[in-house]
Order: C-alpha cells, then sequence, then structure tokens
C-alpha cells in the first residue's frame, strides 16, 4: 500500500504534467491565466466555478506578488493547485460509467442509446452550474456525431475513464 507522501507525491506531478501541456511557450514554465481552469480539468478533477474561483483567486494573489504578466508560474500552480486536490479530492473526483449511463438513460425515455445534442446543449447551459458556450462546443466536438446525436453509452466510458485518478 503507498503511503501518503507517496500519493501526495503523484498528485504533484500529475498537476505538473497538466501545467506543461498548457504551457505558455514550449519551457517557458508559464501558463496563461485563461487556461488554468482546463488545466486543472485535465488533472482528471472536475471543479465547481466556486471551487475555480478558489483557486483562481491564490493565484491571482501569488502572481501579483511577482509580476502582473497574466501568467502563472509553475511553482505557484504546483503549490496552489497540489494542495486544493489533496484537500479536496474526495470531492472532485469523476463520475464512474455506471453512474453517468443512469444519468444520460433519464434523458432517452425512448431507450434510443442517444440525446440529441441539442437537447443536451439546452439541459448543460440552463441546469446546475451552466456550461459556457464555448464548454459547450469543445464538449460536442468529442461528444456528439455527424447527425447531432451524442451516443451516451460511448460518451459515458469516455467521461469515465478520462483521469479518472488523481
Amino acid at each position: 500500500m503507498a503511503s501518503v507522501s507517496d500519493k501526495h507525491e503523484r498528485i504533484r506531478a500529475r498537476v505538473r504534467e497538466s501545467f506543461i501541456l498548457f504551457e505558455h511557450k514550449e519551457g517557458s514554465r508559464l501558463v496563461d491565466f485563461k487556461d488554468v481552469p482546463t488545466a486543472i480539468r485535465s488533472c482528471g478533477v472536475n471543479p465547481t466555478s466556486v471551487q475555480l474561483n478558489l483557486i483562481l483567486d491564490q493565484l491571482a494573489a501569488l502572481n501579483a506578488e511577482s509580476e502582473a504578466t497574466g501568467l502563472v508560474n509553475m511553482e505557484n500552480f504546483e503549490i496552489v493547485v497540489s494542495n486544493f486536490l489533496i484537500q479536496q479530492e474526495a470531492r472532485l473526483l469523476r463520475d464512474d460509467y455506471h453512474t453517468l449511463l443512469r444519468a444520460f438513460r433519464a434523458f432517452d425515455p425512448e431507450g434510443r442509446g442517444f440525446i440529441e445534442a441539442e437537447t443536451l446543449r439546452t439541459l448543460l447551459s440552463g441546469r446546475g452550474e451552466p456550461m459556457t458556450e464555448e464548454e459547450l462546443n469543445r464538449m460536442m466536438v468529442v461528444a456528439g456525431d455527424e447527425q447531432g446525436r451524442v451516443w451516451y453509452e460511448d460518451y459515458a466510458q469516455k467521461l469515465a475513464n478520462d483521469g479518472r485518478t488523481i
């Protein structure tokens, strides 16, 4: 069984890997502030907008102490995001395949195996914590097919397997 320090080091390594994916310029060790939410999600978690705002506020405060460039350095990102993930891990993990499948099936009473992409867009932009138009567009690139359908068994599998562990 892995020790707590091993687990924390794995989290820090995952955060560094995510940071590097969104690096402003290769080797710069800087990420554009607007890319921080996506970089955090690439760690395999799904924070709420309130949680993201807390992280962004902490990063903005650290960034203000150094220089106001609109960029976040790797050290600040790693400290803030790693600490947040370690403290909030249980609240941030994505739902498993079966939970996602049940949720999608609730919007498919005919049992066709798909949901119209426009129906899903409407639901996700108007209920709960609404997604932005940009987030919906990026999601539909992965989720939707040419006929404007989201085959939810396939999509639930992608969601459940993408970044399941921190």
